[in-house]
C-alpha cells in the first residue's frame, strides 16, 4: 500500500503528501509556540496570517506550494531560504519546521537515507523543546521515511510513538494524520483488515476538522487498502475519487498514483485496453513531476546552501570569540574595582579603629582623674572612720557586727553627683560593662556594685577605703560578703575573677 494522508500541521491550511510514504508531513507554524501571539486572550493567528509577517513562514508556504506541483527544486530552494532565515532570527520551530520539510522533499525524490539523516535530529531537537505536537508529527513522518527504506522494526516504533501523543494531544487534523499513519505500518505488514478501520476514523477525523486539502490522500490510501482486500467497488469509488480530488488541486504525485492502480485493477479483470491506457496516462504524469535537469538543479541549491550554511558557522564562532573576550574583560574589571574597594574599606576601618582606641584611653585618662579627686575629696573623713572603728571594737556578736558593717558599706558616703560622674566615666572607659555585670548577677546591691567595679580598677584595700570614706576592716567585710554575692569557691581569687570577668 502506498499511503497518502492528512498532513500533521496545526495552523497551516494546505500541505502536500510525500509521494509512497507512510506520512504527509510537511511542518507548521504555530503562532502561540514560536511566540508571535503576546495577548493570551486573543486568537490565534492563522497559517496565512503569519505567512504574510513573517517571511520564514511564507518562504515556507512557498515550498509547500512548489512540493503540491511536483517542483521539488524549487520546493528546496524555499526551504532552504526558510531555514536561513529562522536561524538568522533564532527561531528554532521554524528553523525544524523547514528542515522536515526538506527531508520530506527527498523522501519523494526516493533519497531515503538523506531524508532520514535531515529528520532524525530534527526529532531530538523537539524532544528537547517538549513540544508534544511536533514530538508526535515528527515520530509519525520518520516511521513513513523508515518504511519506504524497509526498516520495519523503526518503522513500527516510531509510528506506534507518534499515534499515542497524536491521538490524545493533537487536533482533529493531528489525530487524523495519526491514525492514517497507524493504518499505513498495518498495512505494510500485509494486515489489510487492520487498516481499514483506522482509514476510516481517519477520514471521519478530516471532515471533522473541515481541512479537506489532503482528501486526495486518504482516499487514494483507502482505495488501495479496497483492493488488497477484493472489495472492487469500493476500491473503484475511492481510487475514482482520489483522482478527481487530486486534479482539481494540481497534487500531480497522488493523481499518477490514483491512476496507476485503476490499471492494476483493470489489468487483473483482463481489460488490457483500458489497462494500457491508464498506465499511459499515470506515466505520463509522473515524467512531468520529476525530470533529470530538475535533479541536476537540486544538487547545485543543495552545493550553495551548504557553503552558506559553512560560512554562517564561521561568522557564528567569531561572533562567540568575540562575546568570550568581552567577558572575560568584564570580569578583570570587575575583579580589579573589587580590589581596589576592599582597600579602600580597610583603611578607613583602620582609621575608625584608631580613633576608637584614642577615645578610650582619653576616657580612662579622665576615670583616673575622678578616681583621684574622690580620694582626696574622701581623705578628709578619716576623722569619721576612726569614730567608726571604735565603735566596731565594742561590738560583741557577729550579728551585731555584720549589721553595723552593711550599714557603713551603704552609707551615702559619695554625693549622688559624685557617684553618677564615677559611672559615667567608667561606662566610657569599659562601654557594657555595668550591663554584663548587673546580667551576670541580677540580685548585686549598688553598695557591691561600686566594689566590684573598684577592684576592676585594680585598687587595693587602702585606696578602695579612702575612696568610700570607710574603714579597710569594713572594705574586707564587705569583700568577704562580695565573694558570698559572686558564689566564689574558696580556692577562687576575688580579685583575679574581677580582672578577668568580661
Amino acid at each position: 500500500m502506498q499511503h497518502f494522508g492528512p498532513p500533521i500541521l496545526s495552523q497551516k491550511r494546505r500541505l502536500p503528501g510525500c509521494m509512497g510514504v507512510a506520512c504527509i508531513c510537511l511542518l507548521f507554524s504555530s503562532c502561540e509556540e514560536a511566540g508571535h501571539n503576546s495577548d493570551p486572550g486573543s486568537e490565534a493567528p492563522t497559517y496565512e496570517e503569519l505567512a504574510a509577517t513573517v517571511p520564514a513562514i511564507r518562504l515556507n508556504k512557498q515550498g509547500d506550494s512548489a512540493t503540491a506541483v511536483g517542483d521539488y527544486q524549487a520546493a528546496i530552494g524555499f526551504f532552504q531560504e526558510s531555514m536561513e532565515l529562522a536561524a538568522a532570527d533564532a527561531d528554532s520551530f521554524v528553523y525544524y519546521d523547514s528542515r522536515l520539510d526538506l527531508a520530506c522533499v527527498y523522501d519523494r525524490l526516493g533519497e531515503l537515507d538523506k531524508a532520514i539523516e535531515i529528520g532524525e535530529p530534527v526529532l531530538e531537537a523537539f524532544i528537547r523543546s517538549g513540544d508534544s505536537t511536533r514530538i508526535g508529527r515528527t515520530y509519525a513522518t520518520l516511521a513513513a521515511f523508515y518504511s519506504r527504506a524497509d526498516m520495519p522494526e523503526k518503522n513500527i516504533a516510531a509510528a506506534r510513538k507518534g499515534f499515542d501523543i497524536l491521538k490524545s494531544k493533537g487536533s482533529l487534523i493531528h489525530q487524523c494524520a495519526a491514525y492514517n499513519q497507524m493504518a499505513f505500518t498495518y498495512s505494510d505488514a500485509g494486515q489489510w483488515a487492520q487498516a481499514l478501520p483506522l482509514l476510516d476514523s481517519a477520514l471521519l477525523l478530516m471532515r471533522a476538522s473541515g481541512i479537506l486539502d489532503q482528501l486526495a490522500g486518504i482516499y487514494l490510501n483507502l482505495g488501495d487498502c479496497h483492493r488488497n482486500l477484493g472489495n472492487e467497488a469500493e476500491a473503484r469509488h475511492f481510487l475514482n475519487a482520489a483522482a478527481r480530488e487530486a486534479d482539481s488541486l494540481g497534487l500531480s504525485h497522488i493523481h499518477a498514483r490514483s491512476i496507476e492502480r485503476l490499471s492494476q485493477m483493470a489489468e487483473a479483470k483482463g481489460a488490457y485496453v483500458e489497462a494500457l491506457r491508464l498506465f499511459k496516462e499515470s506515466a505520463s504524469i509522473k515524467s512531468s513531476i520529476f525530470t533529470e535537469e530538475k535533479a541536476r538543479a537540486i544538487q547545485a541549491l543543495e552545493s550553495e546552501f551548504e557553503t552558506r550554511e559553512k560560512e554562517q558557522q564561521i561568522l557564528l564562532l567569531k561572533a562567540e570569540k568575540r562575546t568570550q573576550a568581552t567577558y572575560r574583560n568584564l570580569a578583570l574589571a570587575l575583579l580589579a574595582l573589587s580590589i581596589v574597594i576592599g582597600l579602600w574599606g580597610l583603611h578607613r576601618w583602620r582609621e575608625k579603629a584608631n580613633r576608637l582606641k584614642e577615645q578610650l584611653t582619653q576616657n580612662r585618662e579622665r576615670l583616673s582623674e575622678v578616681i583621684r579627686l574622690l580620694a582626696a575629696k574622701n581623705a578628709q573623713l578619716v576623722k569619721r572612720d576612726e569614730v567608726i572603728r571604735q565603735y566596731n571594737n565594742n561590738l560583741s556578736s557577729t550579728k551585731e557586727d555584720d549589721s553595723l558593717s552593711e550599714g557603713l558599706i551603704n552609707l551615702n558616703i559619695l554625693t549622688d553627683e559624685d557617684w553618677m560622674a564615677f559611672k559615667s566615666h567608667f561606662e566610657r572607659s569599659y562601654p557594657g560593662y555595668l550591663s554584663c555585670l548587673r546580667a551576670a548577677f541580677p540580685d548585686i546591691s549598688q553598695a557591691e556594685e561600686r566594689l566590684f567595679l573598684l577592684y576592676k580598677l585594680n585598687l587595693n584595700r587602702k585606696e578602695i577605703s579612702n575612696i568610700l570614706g570607710v574603714s579597710e576592716s569594713t572594705v574586707k567585710k564587705s569583700r568577704t560578703r562580695l565573694r558570698k554575692r559572686l558564689e566564689l569557691d574558696s580556692d577562687q581569687n576575688l580579685e583575679e575573677f574581677i580582672r578577668d570577668f568580661k
